[in-house]
């Protein structure tokens, strides 16, 4: 096993917050053979936020279009290569997927403050038609590995279509300094988060309202919470986000490196019925399997090195929230 890289971030501030230089925590980046103790990596998403404001229309194709030939290509080409660069500025990206997504939460945001997501997902044609089950996910983030992996999230016996993957997120550092603005650190730098996620379809009228209904579909996650929260009162009723409607435009499978390949995609959020053509957030990602839990040095450098040059391009705005951070505890008006 290759030893891990161990980067010291330094933030350098705005003038209009200070003179101080701050130093962010070490972050381990896991080149070669997943993470030491066993555990395996499932996958790798690489994520940035772009301005949502570029692609105000009622059809964002074009816009994505500019941002994909006058962007993100010449990106991929500088950082993997040329034929990838090429291949996604040909074939573009396709609407993947169309869902109505919503989370759930306490009302002093119980869980996210300590890293669980409670979300629902429910697919949509181009017409707005919903389909009749919901797929629910519960998901516990965090920057610690083999926390985020020994957490557990098990599902009932008769749950229908159960998925868990354990994986890894990329995203810029940055330090928030309110709801709208932050600092990206400069020379451009990643961090880590881990997540443990479990997702599994339901009805519509078994989505849980409360604690103690998201412990009646995951019987671990009362033992979870309370591990990490102490005592809680797992009657606490659960209070809905706004509804957003999520398209994903997805590109081809390209090669990063020989014999592993990542797929781009760009995920835009409306935030209820009455922003079709304004979306509320705007994320391109790219991600690949690991490999029996393995990834080669060669890709995770080339991986890396492209989501720190994706931080500079003209639409990028790194210091954003991310899409749960932004929404997890929001509440409809």
């Amino acid at each position: 096993m290759s030893r891990p890289l161990v980067l010291l971030l330094q933030i350098r501030p705005r003038a209009a917050i200070g003179c101080h230089t701050f130093f962010a925590a070490a972050i381990m980046l896991l080149p070669a053979s997943g993470i030491a103790g066993g555990i395996e990596l499932d996958s790798r998403e690489y994520k940035l936020m772009l301005r949502p404001t570029e692609f105000i229309a009622a059809d964002p194709q074009q816009a994505i279009k500019r941002f994909i030939t006058e962007q993100l290509a010449p990106a991929v080409r500088d950082q993997w290569n040329a034929d990838a660069a090429n291949e996604l500025a040909e074939k573009r990206l396709e609407v993947g997927e169309r869902r109505i997504v919503r989370f759930r939460d306490s009302g002093d945001c119980l869980l996210f403050r300590h890293g669980f997501a409670w979300r629902q997902r429910v697919d949509i044609d181009e017409h707005g038609t919903r389909a009749d089950d919901v797929e629910i996910t519960l998901k516990f983030r965090s920057p610690d590995a083999f926390l985020a992996a020994g957490t557990s999230l098990n599902t009932t016996n008769d749950a229908r279509k159960v998925e868990s993957k354990f994986e890894e997120d990329l995203g810029p550092v940055a330090v928030r300094n309110g709801p709208e603005g932050g600092v990206v650190a400069n020379p451009r730098a990643a961090r880590s988060q881990f997540s443990q996620s479990t997702t599994q379809i339901v009805s519509v009228d078994q989505v849980p309202t409360s604690l103690a209904g998201i412990k009646g579909l995951y019987p671990s996650f009362g033992e979870e919470l309370q591990a990490v929260v102490g005592r809680v009162e797992m009657s606490a009723p659960l209070d809905p986000s706004p509804e957003y409607r999520e398209l994903v435009y997805k590109s081809s499978k390209l090669d990063i490196a020989k014999d592993l390949k990542a797929r781009f995609a760009l995920t835009l959020w409306y935030k209820g019925a009455e922003n079709q053509d304004h979306p509320a957030l705007a994320e391109i990602s790219f991600k690949y399997d690991a490999k029996n839990g393995e990834v080669r040095n060669e890709v995770a450098r080339r991986a890396l090195a492209l989501l720190l040059a994706m931080q500079d391009l003209p639409w990028a705005d790194p210091a954003a929230p991310t899409k749960t951070a932004l929404v997890a505890c929001d509440r409809p008006s």
